[in-house]
């Protein structure tokens, strides 16, 4: 071993510079252990001065080992220095360990057996470690130590007792401590900030960051991250427009900020304006642009993104390979989503999910569950969120015995206690097959009340199988328990009208006056020329609206040639049929498709997104226009893709 040609450096202190020069030496954990191996072989002591490398390689370092270091730190010569005792607490701070709080406090309890003491270091650490797993007795206690003793003028201590309060939710105390501090600097500020922050007190946060001394990064992107969580992002953007000086972290909280509160659009505003000033953008900004790309279908924004990431020889992992798997298939484009997956070095659940819940969605559950199959048999356990994709894939083809294969070997196979988003795809599932009572009884087994997802799901098995008796107990189970969402007075309102309850659809159209209800309208967006134009039911605020309207009534003549009668069951409006026909003739998807028609080449793919399912009647005739006028059209609404070409839907009529 290397140790073997270590000559001591005093022969007069041979133990000392033995140990000393074989741990200084030493690279790797493993390395320590063979030279302490060795040591305890020859016989020879090494003082504590010679341990400060491998106990600090040990309990600090990412490959180190902290249980060798609690060891080695108690099983060797006498400790002479509180050195030992700090490095080994701040390593428990960092270590993922269950019971890192326990073995912190039984370390910082042996520090007096040595004859030492206590000093700042020590006690900022077990603050945090405090911090970490919320042991607020304890803190308690360490406080009241820190003031027996004199530290509180210290400021690390300080500022890790106001982080401590603040992370427990002791605000108060917090803020007590940070009003009496003989020194108010930029960290016991920023402690405040991120307390009052989480907590989401946004007045007094606000108040620390208005009176703070000095401010720094941390300070500026605290604030602006806390407003943006909490959905002020107006407030956070005029303080973004006012910050000195952004960095990377700024850009990724606004980017995935307004991502999160449902405005992508404006997260890839906030993407394009950080590469107009010379932005170099991280994996997490670059994930997050591809989560916005996604949700607005924006395969052109998305492809470049893809482009720069190759071109800049950005590594791709699996969390970025997720996310390009995850834009190409929302975006309708599978193929580019699968051959992602397949130049994938690094393979785990997250890509394998993408892929597996991307080929469900785009009407290829056979291939999700053969990538599923194969993630088992490459040792990759499923996670609660694979095992989501897979029984909607079962659900989407309306596989209930496959379905409820996946559900059992989810739990009894893997351990992975259900939740209700799991519940709601098996109710789905039966929902969609036509299996309402078996469905209802399977909501009356669940071990946990059932929420409004899974009677949604039931309530629209209802209306596709026109089941108006357990549709409107459903349905008024649902306004019961949500009065002002639109979704359930629509669905039953539906079942109404498609039935003949009459009398029960006035009363929901009352109901909804007298409430202030508005149904959401329907809303299609169509990227061209990598803009993202978005019209709603009725829309006449396109600047080319009466050209789109021109061409729709063009498509509708020739689309009629090939047998297109407009289905109005599902109009609610009581109006005679030819102003129906108007009515569904003015739904945003067919606004999209003659926007698309009148601004793309002839025979080109035109990709649509749609906010609600998409009807009907707009199903039927996006598949007429393509037989008649050989295109291929992509259609992604809330629950999934239609591929339509040569006169079939990928979902084959079944959505």
């Amino acid at each position: 071993m290397f140790f073997k040609t270590l000559k001591p450096r005093d022969p007069s202190n041979q133990n000392l510079s033995i140990g000393s020069s074989i741990f200084y030496m030493c690279k790797s954990i493993l390395q320590f252990k063979q030279a302490h191996a060795h040591l305890v072989v020859q016989g020879l002591l090494h003082p504590s001065p010679s341990l400060r490398p491998v106990i600090s390689f040990a309990a600090l370092h990412p490959s180190g080992d902290i249980d060798y270091a609690l060891l080695l730190l108690f099983q060797t010569s006498p400790i002479s220095s509180i050195f030992l005792f700090n490095t080994l607490i701040r390593g428990l701070t960092r270590s993922s360990r269950p019971r890192s709080l326990f073995d912190s406090v039984a370390v910082f309890n042996r520090i007096g057996e040595f004859g030492l003491s206590p000093n700042g270091f020590t006690f900022t650490f077990m603050f945090q470690c405090c911090a970490k797993s919320v042991g607020f007795d304890l803190g308690l206690q360490f406080h009241g130590m820190v003031s027996k003793r004199g530290f509180q003028v210290d400021v690390c201590v300080c500022n890790s007792i106001i982080q401590f309060y603040s992370v427990c939710g002791e605000l108060g105390c917090a803020q007590k401590v940070f009003d009496e501090s003989v020194v108010v600097d930029v960290v016991s500020s920023n402690s405040m900030l991120s307390g009052y922050l989480r907590n989401g007190e946004i007045v007094k946060a606000f108040d620390v960051f208005e009176k703070m001394p000095e401010r720094n990064e941390v300070s500026w992107n605290s604030v602006i991250g806390g407003l943006v969580r909490f959905g002020y992002l107006d407030e956070a953007r005029w303080l973004f427009d006012e910050m000195p000086g952004r960095n990377l972290v700024t850009w990724v909280v606004m980017i995935s900020g307004y991502l999160k509160n449902g405005r992508p659009s404006e997260a890839l505003g906030f993407f394009r304006e950080m590469q107009l000033l010379g932005g170099k953008p991280n994996s997490a900004v670059l994930v997050s642009v591809l989560s916005a790309c996604s949700q607005l279908g924006a395969l052109d924004s998305g492809k470049w993104v893809h482009c720069y990431i190759q071109k800049n020889l950005i590594k791709i992992d699996a969390i970025l390979s997720a996310a390009l798997i995850d834009m190409y298939a929302k975006s309708g484009n599978i193929d580019p989503a699968m051959q992602v997956f397949k130049s994938s070095k690094e393979k785990n659940v997250s890509n394998y999910t993408a892929l597996i819940l991307g080929l469900a969605i785009n009407g290829r559950s056979e291939e999700s569950i053969r990538y599923f199959e194969q993630m088992k048999r490459e040792g990759i356990k499923p996670d609660p969120i694979s095992c989501m994709a897979i029984l909607s894939a079962c659900s989407h083809m309306g596989w209930v015995q496959e379905g409820f294969h996946y559900f059992n070997t989810m739990v009894d196979v893997y351990g992975i206690e259900p939740e209700l988003d799991h519940y709601a795809c098996m109710v789905d599932l039966l929902s969609r097959a036509g299996l309402l009572e078996e469905a209802e009884r399977f909501i009356s087994t669940m071990p946990t009340e059932p929420d409004n997802a899974i009677w949604g799901a039931l309530l629209n098995g209802c209306r596709i199988y026109g089941n108006a008796e357990m549709g409107e107990r459903v349905g008024n189970l649902l306004i019961e328990s949500d009065r002002y969402h639109d979704g359930r007075y629509v669905l039953l309102s539906n079942i109404y009208s498609e039935s003949s309850k009459g009398h029960g659809l006035e009363e929901i159209q009352k109901a909804m006056r007298r409430r202030r209800i508005k149904r959401v309208p329907g809303s299609s967006s169509i990227e061209v020329g990598g803009v993202v134009h978005e019209f709603i039911a009725g829309d006449v605020s396109h600047v080319m609206s009466d050209e789109i309207y021109m061409a729709w009534e063009e498509i509708r003549k020739e689309i009629k040639k090939r047998g297109y009668n407009p289905n109005t069951r599902g109009v609610l409006f009581d109006v005679e049929e030819e102003e129906k026909e108007t009515t569904i003739g003015c739904h945003s998807e067919k606004l999209a498709l003659s926007f698309g028609f009148i601004s793309t080449e002839p025979g080109s793919m035109l990709r649509i997104v749609k906010n609600i399912r998409i009807c009907c009647d707009c199903h039927l005739a996006m598949k007429l226009v393509s037989l008649v006028f050989k295109r291929k059209i992509v259609v992604r609404d809330r629950k999934q893709f239609h591929h339509f070409e040569g006169g079939v839907c990928s979902c084959m009529d079944y959505w």
